[in-house]
């Protein structure tokens, strides 16, 4: 037999060149990289398997609000992102997120309160924005930053926390309809199918416990939920009014803290690409409450429940309030009222001490 380019068979056959050993190994860690995809999602199943193999606990609802005002009627959307559940610094844990999400509660209800003297408003609108859960291997180290695992945070903590808010919501409002999308911190892998994600267990675990089998008729008539699981995105509509709503991990650009050309382009982009109409975006992933209007679209990023995260301090030397956002909506002029919702003790900065 005759010799190749590189040289004869034999060389091939007893002493594979660089080449191939880089393509054996390549390929021996992508099959490594599989199986790890495999067994994380065969543990989520697990997961939400386990939790209810028995009958799941019954939710009973807060009775029906007295008073739902009078006058023009409006729909009010809270927008609940980035609590990043099992997150541990030096000023924000569980705990810390779960008062934080009854303290939005609380401040929903005070200024819905205050709306309703001259408005009727029977209805809520809840976006769940993504990174519910803040995960364990998205970036180095972060193992050392979170209390419990991402099992531990996706099937007890999340689901409990997010029940009680809608529960909450529910004393507020007759009825509360629930959009749902993922974030970056929920994803099992980048090898992962996209579906396979932990803010989707959450998801999918509240809306068993509130809409499972066991749920009286009551919930049902006054409670709603959408779990998007094909699309990054979801777009609510509120009377002819549209709002695109997204995690916000899918905006590009920028250096530091909120890229507004990346969302500008992103905004542009989406007009044409999704084919149902919009009028407003609402995101999260950047942890930057902030407002804008761009040509005839506005959008509408939220904040995070989180403080005191030490990356974004040293990397990009930014520390905001923890803060989630409450805006109405009415059938003529669509948004009518924004709020950002601050959720911790806010004091000039000179009043302020080392933690804050």
């Amino acid at each position: 037999m005759g010799k190749t380019e590189s040289g004869s068979v034999g060389d091939w056959a007893g002493k594979p060149h660089a080449e191939v050993k880089t393509l054996k190994a390549e390929i021996n860690r992508l099959y490594k990289q599989l199986e790890k995809v495999k067994a994380g999602r065969g543990l989520i199943i697990e997961a939400v398997e386990d939790i209810f193999k028995d009958e799941p606990p019954v939710i009973s609802p807060p009775a029906r609000p007295k008073d739902t005002g009078k006058g023009t009627e409006e729909i009010a959307v809270v927008h609940i992102s980035d609590t990043q559940i099992g997150k541990v610094t030096k000023t924000y844990n569980p705990s810390v997120c779960r008062d934080r999400l009854h303290l939005l509660v609380e401040k929903v209800a005070q200024i819905t309160e205050l709306r309703r003297a001259g408005s009727k408003i029977e209805e809520c609108h809840l976006y769940l924005g993504g990174d519910i859960v803040e995960g364990e291997d998205i970036f180095p180290g972060q193992s050392h930053e979170i209390e419990g695992g991402v099992f531990e945070q996706a099937v007890r903590s999340a689901p409990a926390m997010l029940v009680e808010t809608v529960l909450g919501l529910m004393g507020i409002f007759d009825r509360v309809n629930i959009l749902c999308v993922r974030g970056n911190h929920g994803r099992n892998s980048r090898f992962a199918n996209k579906r396979t994600n932990w803010d989707s267990v959450v998801y999918r675990i509240c809306e068993l416990m509130l809409l499972g089998p066991h749920a009286p008729p009551e919930v049902h008539n006054r409670l709603a939920m959408r779990v998007e699981d094909e699309t990054f995105w979801v777009v609510d509509r509120l009377w002819d009014w549209g709002n695109l709503v997204v995690h916000g991990d899918q905006v590009r650009g920028g250096f530091a803290g909120l890229p507004w050309y990346g969302v500008s382009k992103k905004m542009a982009g989406w007009t044409d690409s999704i084919p149902e109409p919009w009028e407003t975006l609402l995101f999260g992933h950047f942890h930057t409450p902030a407002q804008a209007v761009i040509n005839h679209k506005m959008f509408l990023a939220n904040g995070t429940t989180e403080s005191g995260n030490e990356f974004a301090q040293e990397q990009l030397a930014a520390a905001g309030c923890p803060a989630q956002r409450l805006a109405f909506w009415n059938e003529k002029h669509g948004l009518i009222a924004d709020h950002i919702v601050w959720l911790d003790d806010r004091t000039p900065q000179r009043q302020r001490g080392k933690e804050w």
